[in-house]
């Protein structure tokens, strides 16, 4: 039996300037990914795998350093005689600047570098068929016309199930799962996906393991590294647990609440610190409560590994009370109301919010426009 371990889209070298994080926490964050893949190669060697494959992804071309290009090669290395194959994506396709292109690697590592299939021999009878993004953004279907010279063999490659393009975005080298059958391959490990998943559930022919930590609040739940075993022509795949980071997302209602200090002790009993949290504040918001998201954040922020802090409330006026009174505040509130009675649709509803936003001004709360 032959044992393949596989891994895709660890993105070394992240930015993370879009998740508001903190320059500090960001390059902890690039630190974890590192460790996701040294324990990709750990675990390759404990296991005794014949294989290791990376379906692509595995650094981003715009930020990488020749540092991370050498921790890359240092951890290929560590695996001596044992095959590491590795499919470019469009996040670190083969191009002439790529560290694939400009660094020396070891003997057991193959690169493939063009759009067309080539094979590898990792065992006696097991061939790895693996392709490559060649620019950032490949549209062709690279399966298309391909097919292998007989059965028992692997793809490799980085691509899109056209079933699961996320709307509004680009398909990277799109396949359907019939065109995997038409090679005549037994199976397919691939990357892009960053949910792990085996396809079809009942009997896989492919698999995407994830990415091996998530990278942002879209990546919830658990990710997963995929071990393929290859015995005698046939196939057997499973998803191992493997994410040590955790993204979660919190609820926490200030209905109620009647001072500050309640929302603060609301979120720090949420606190693990080993999750990036994001806590996302709903409910009715009493008007005498002092909602200051930064002072939130800094009384809390110690209780997680990283902390976001969303505010969705909406201000609990007593709205008919406030019209009753013979004051600006009321004057106000009684013309809002007025308007509110005879719009509809979105006029109304930007009527409604207007209301909120002037009754926050009148006492001098911080509006936050939603």
């Amino acid at each position: 039996m032959t044992t393949i371990l596989h891994t895709a889209d660890v993105h070394l070298d992240r930015a993370y300037s879009g998740a508001g994080m903190s320059p500090a926490i960001a390059s902890a964050r690039r630190e974890e990914l590192r460790d996701a893949f040294r324990r990709f190669i750990d675990l390759a060697l404990e296991t005794g795998a014949d294989a290791v494959t990376i379906g692509g992804d595995l650094y981003e071309h715009e930020h990488v350093t020749p540092d991370t290009g050498n921790f890359i090669r240092q951890q290929l290395e560590r695996l001596g005689d044992v095959p590491a194959l590795l499919a470019p994506g469009n996040h670190d396709p083969y191009v002439p600047d790529s560290i694939y292109h400009r660094l020396t690697w070891p003997a057991n590592v193959t690169i493939f570098r063009e759009r067309s299939f080539a094979p590898v021999e990792v065992a006696d009878g097991v061939r790895v068929w693996g392709a490559a993004h060649d620019a950032p953004d490949v549209r062709a279907n690279l399966l298309e016309g391909f097919e292998v010279p007989d059965g028992g063999h692997v793809l490799l490659f980085h691509g899109s199930d056209t079933r699961s393009v996320p709307e509004g975005k680009p398909a990277h080298a799109p396949f359907r799962p019939e065109d995997i059958d038409a090679t005549g391959a037994g199976f397919a490990l691939l990357g892009h996906y960053h949910v792990p998943r085996l396809d079809p559930p009942e009997a896989p022919r492919y698999a995407y393991p994830g990415s091996p930590e998530p990278l942002d609040f879209s990546e919830e739940g658990e990710h997963c590294v995929v071990r393929l075993e290859v015995d005698a022509g046939a196939f057997t795949c499973s998803l191992l647990p493997f994410g040590r980071v955790r993204y979660r997302t919190f609820a926490s209602d200030v209905s109620g609440m009647e001072s500050s200090d309640e929302a603060r002790a609301a979120i720090a009993a949420l606190g693990d610190a080993s999750t990036i949290a994001r806590v996302v504040l709903v409910g009715d918001l009493n008007p005498d409560v002092d909602l200051s998201l930064q002072s939130l954040y800094d009384s809390c922020a110690e209780h997680f590994s990283y902390l976001d802090i969303v505010d969705r409330t909406q201000p609990a006026y007593r709205i008919d009370e406030i019209a009753e009174e013979s004051t600006t505040k009321g004057a106000f509130a009684r013309l809002m109301l007025e308007r509110i009675e005879t719009t509809e649709g979105g006029e109304r509803e930007i009527a409604e919010a207007a209301l909120l936003y002037g009754l926050q001004a009148f006492d001098r709360k911080e509006v936050q426009v939603r």
